[in-house]
Formats: C-alpha cells, sequence, structure tokens
C-alpha cells in the first residue's frame, strides 16, 4: 500500500462525510454495516484495476468508459492520451466520476474534480510502474502524449455485502 496513515485518516473522514450526507435511498442501501472502511478500499484497491469513469462532453451530455485506474497515495489515477476525447472533455470541465464494482461486491464511487500529471511530476514514474507490473511495459510505449489524470474526490462511497472479506 502507498497510503500513510495520515492518507487513510483523510480517505477515512472523506468517506464519512459523503456517507452523512448521501441521500436517504443511498444510505437505505449502503447501510452502516456494509460500509468498506479506508484502509479496506486502500487494501483492496492494490495495483491496477478496471473502473468506469464518466465526464461530459462539451454539449454537457454524459459519457462513460471502462479505463484501467489505481488508487496511489489516497487518490484514483486513470491514464489516458492528452488527444482523446476524455482528455480534452476534462480540460473544459474538470467533474469526473470513477466506478469501481465487481457484481456489485464491492462497490467504490468516487467524484470530484480531475487534474493532470505529467512526465515530470514526481509521481509519474511510480503510477507508470504499475502498468509495468500489470502490462509489462510503461504507459510511454503507447503514446508519447500520455498523462495520468488525478482524481480529487469530492465524495467517495465505498460499499460490500460481505466487508468481513476485506482485510482492515
Amino acid at each position: 500500500m502507498y497510503e500513510t496513515d495520515e492518507e487513510i485518516a483523510r480517505l477515512q473522514r472523506l468517506l464519512n462525510d459523503s456517507m452523512s450526507k448521501a441521500g436517504s435511498h443511498v444510505r437505505s442501501i449502503f447501510s452502516p454495516d456494509h460500509w468498506l472502511s479506508a484502509r479496506q478500499v486502500c487494501g483492496f484497491m492494490q495495483g491496477v484495476k478496471q473502473v468506469s469513469v464518466a465526464t461530459v462532453n462539451s454539449k454537457e451530455e454524459p459519457r462513460v468508459a471502462p479505463v484501467d485506474s489505481v488508487l496511489f497515495h489516497g487518490k484514483f489515477f486513470i491514464s489516458t492520451d492528452m488527444r482523446s476525447f476524455r482528455a480534452r472533455h476534462l480540460q473544459k470541465n474538470p467533474h469526473m466520476s470513477l466506478t469501481y464494482f465487481e457484481s456489485a461486491d464491492p462497490v467504490i464511487i468516487a467524484s470530484g474534480k480531475a487534474d493532470f500529471v505529467n512526465k515530470d511530476d514526481p509521481d509519474f514514474a511510480s503510477l507508470d510502474s504499475e502498468w509495468v507490473k500489470t502490462y509489462g511495459q510503461s504507459i510511454l510505449k503507447l503514446s508519447d502524449m500520455v498523462v495520468f489524470i488525478r482524481l480529487n474526490a469530492l465524495t467517495m462511497l465505498a460499499y460490500s455485502l460481505h466487508p468481513e472479506r476485506f482485510p482492515s
């Protein structure tokens, strides 16, 4: 795990705050005895995982696509080419949502604002190493215009039908 105790505590505050502000319908589905802790989320989300990412285009039409993601220091990162529609959408409107789900157990949903992590960022090499572990090569081999996009979550929910399956 890359997360420090301080980062896990910040993520736990975000999870708690998000659930306290969630609507009654969400709270009826995501009951407290099924919430995942920040430590459980961080432990589970090690390595590259596939998620659905939602953005909006210039006409404010929603766009959702499956992408690779990594949780790094308590924040989600995805990779893309700067010429992609996703990157262009996020440059105009940085709001983004991300959902991990596997047969609804677990479900992790995060929404917030995106920013770009370029090749000269100190975190780029560490993030790229996760792609190398998974795919055997750097994402830089795919494109000279590749970037990571960091989701600075403003809300986050984490749920499991069987939270005991996720070590804390």
